[in-house]
């Protein structure tokens, strides 16, 4: 996830499809495309997607499930089955994904555990065409994919994108990929006309914004099923001939596309629509709901380690995960990346489990230090907020602990602390920070021995009872306007 904004854009959407409209589709003459992306292992919602899917296999002959990557990592019953990942696994087996992509956080688990998941769905197309893959993963990726409509003349083409940026670079040797350009993007249906495929559909994980920048560079791409930024477009959008869809995260929605051909002389797309379908209001299907049941029994996660006695905000969130690696590392200060911490807008009130702790800090990250002044800090800081906004940059990135800073943004941000000049601090921060970001001492960081999530409970333990701190000065000063 790059950013924590939910867009619900398709309330603009510029060019309705009227055609859609005006022709009753026979169902010979139709192609269904089921579409899910950022599933981010929520297996709660799988009943009822399974519903969905069989009520339209049961009425149209011609239905293809896709996924547009990030269905691991979120949601502790996967990320830490025996086999991460396995349960993830075998619902998408049983659902009969026709074709996918990965996502930045598809990675997570590492290269073996993808690859696995990869192997162990024989039926499913994993289309990568931007990306290299290292040795483990030879073989796992076709850079195109040609899927036959059965019974027509009519096949449809299938290219993946993905935007590895954010992916941790530990995880990701061997590997090269290539973010897309203007060229890149120009190029796309010349890619597709080799393959000669009446239909063209685009698996992207590359977010809302170069999902746009495709539409404008390469127009005329029949159908983009979108994901990495969670928008959720409740009719899609359509622009210069391609029709872009976007279903949110975590199976709250689920994206269906129907795509109106002929098979007269020539094959042809005769209209295209799409709407993202709430899966809330549909029943759940029993097996599948068994199934998911026999994944979520484990009581441990049930376990009570503290009591939200008011809604947390992130913020605070990000203050508790700075207090308890500070206390962990015994360390002058700590310092967390914003989307490392991985809550919602909040953490509801009530009871906070393990299972709670987990699905802020998936990532099984470790605590380290490093030994940093004031300017290195500063100069982390600042840098990660400059960044571009592909990198997450303008906002505010790293929460802190045992000190405080502000920026003065403008066409030359600046940054002052509480820090002190000529002190050699002691800081703390996960393992992630420490090898992903900018900063001097960048991957040198001396592991403390202790997971995130072992300084995390521990602290909210000793804390009992969670509430917000009285609001206090805001780290980012834009003029006249201030925001977090």
């Amino acid at each position: 996830m790059i950013s924590s904004r939910i867009l619900l854009a398709g309330l603009f959407c510029l060019c309705p499809f009227s055609l859609a409209q005006k022709i009753e589709p026979d169902p010979k003459h139709t192609l269904i495309i089921i579409s899910t992306s950022d599933i981010h292992g929520n297996l709660d919602k799988f009943p009822k997607l399974a519903t969905l899917v069989k009520k339209y296999r049961s009425k149209f002959p011609h239905v293809l499930l896709m996924d547009s990557g990030d269905y691991f990592m979120g949601n502790p019953f996967v990320d830490d089955w025996e086999k991460p990942g396995l349960p993830i696994t075998i619902l998408m087996n049983k659902l009969g994904y026709d074709a996918a992509t990965i996502g930045n956080h598809d990675m997570d688990y590492g290269q073996t555990a993808l690859r696995d998941h990869i192997k162990g769905m024989p039926g499913t197309k994993f289309v990568v065409t931007n990306l290299s893959p290292s040795p483990p993963l030879e073989n796992c990726f076709l850079p195109y994919a040609s899927i036959p409509i059965k019974g027509t003349p009519i096949s449809v083409g299938v290219i993946g994108l993905v935007d590895m940026q954010t992916t941790d670079i530990l995880k990701m040797d061997g590997i090269t990929w290539k973010l897309p350009n203007e060229t890149d993007y120009k190029g796309v249906m010349d890619r597709f006309r080799l393959h000669h495929n009446t239909i063209n559909v685009i698996l992207s994980h590359m977010g809302y914004d170069h999902d746009l920048k495709m539409m404008k560079y390469s127009p005329n791409i029949d159908v983009i099923l979108g994901g990495h930024t969670h928008v959720m477009l409740p009719k899609g959008h359509l622009r210069t001939g391609s029709l872009l869809s976007h279903t949110g995260h975590k199976l709250s929605y689920a994206g269906v596309t129907k795509i109106i051909f002929s098979t007269d002389k020539k094959p042809a797309v005769l209209s295209k629509s799409t709407e993202a379908v709430s899966l809330d209001h549909l029943p759940d299907d029993p097996e599948v709901k068994e199934i998911v049941r026999q994944f979520t029994s484990n009581p441990f996660f049930n376990q009570q380690v503290a009591i939200a006695k008011e809604e947390i905000t992130h913020v605070t969130i990000g203050r508790y995960f700075c207090k308890a690696i500070q206390k962990a590392a015994n360390a002058d200060i700590a310092i967390y990346n914003r989307g490392g911490v991985r809550a919602k807008t909040h953490l509801s009130k009530g009871p906070v489990t393990i299972k709670d702790v987990y699905e802020m800090e998936p990532f099984r990250e470790t605590v380290v230090t490093c030994k940093m002044t004031k300017a290195d800090i500063e100069q982390l800081i600042l840098t990660k907020f400059m960044a571009p906004m592909e990198k997450e940059g303008g906002m505010l990135e790293v929460y802190c602990a045992g000190f405080s800073y502000q920026i003065m943004d403008g066409i030359n941000p600046s940054i002052t602390s509480t820090l002190r000049d000529g002190v050699i601090y002691t800081v703390a921060m996960g393992d992630y920070l420490c090898n992903n970001f900018n900063f001097p001492q960048q991957g040198e960081g001396c592991a403390v021995g202790k997971s995130v999530r072992q300084a995390l409970i521990s602290y909210l333990m000793q804390l009992k009872e969670l509430v917000n701190p009285p609001p206090t000065q805001l780290p980012i000063i834009r003029k006249t306007t201030f925001s977090l």
